[in-house]
């Protein structure tokens, strides 16, 4: 596939069964049980295609093993893929708005980043220590500023796990849910993990291959 179509249509190269068709799709969440791997492992897919990645981790939960291990898998040499993705880490809900409406917006000017990740964006507002009034304009500016650089043609890949999830602060999650154009829900099933489409909600008809390799990962 050329380049040309790629950059104009990233998320169609994930080849998921019944994925949104007919409609521009540049927004994906991933949630639930430990989406973080599988985010990271789709980065590493992008950047191995030519893909500018930009990490902004608020989670803490960019493992570059992954990126390693999806490098030897592809026969790449690990050290080259990991210098494709640019990972800035942020601790507080404050840094991480930041992080996205100012320091990344700074640097789409710059260059054209092609896939933007951000791991974990509402875990650091569901701080306590910061008043909910807070957390709550910080957070609808950030996304603001998503919806605003995905418009320009950005392609924005979130995970957010639905672990300890701080029950005062759920509005969270349902405006992430409801920024994203297609979320997948990873669903721990026995002893395997199974991934569903949850918007639109649709029954996937067929395994999908990236996320089996995924799961095979050495």
């Amino acid at each position: 596939m050329k380049m040309e179509r790629v950059k104009n249509d990233f998320f169609p190269l994930l080849e998921l069964p019944d994925f949104p068709a007919g409609k521009p799709v540049r927004r994906v969440l991933i949630a639930g049980s430990r989406p973080e791997g599988l985010t990271v492992y789709l980065s590493a897919f992008a950047a191995a295609r030519g893909f500018e990645v930009l990490v902004a981790d608020g989670a803490n939960a960019f493992d570059p093993y992954i990126v390693s291990r999806f490098a030897r898998k592809e026969g790449l040499p690990p050290e080259e893929l990991l210098k494709k993705i640019r990972v800035a880490r942020a601790f507080t809900c404050h840094q991480l708005a930041t992080l996205v409406r100012e320091r990344l917006e700074a640097r789409m000017a710059e260059e054209k980043t092609s896939l933007v990740v951000l791991l974990g964006p509402a875990t650091l507002f569901a701080d306590e220590d910061v008043p909910g009034e807070e957390a709550a304009l910080l957070f609808r500016k950030m996304l603001a500023g998503v919806r605003g650089m995905s418009r320009r043609g950005i392609f924005f890949l979130l995970s957010q796990s639905f672990s300890r999830t701080n029950r005062n602060r759920s509005f969270l999650l349902r405006e992430l849910a409801g920024l994203a154009h297609a979320v997948l829900k990873l669903k721990p099933e026995a002893e395997t993990l199974r991934v569903v489409l949850d918007k639109p909600p649709a029954a996937l008809r067929r395994p999908w291959g990236i996320f089996e390799d995924f799961k095979r990962l050495p």
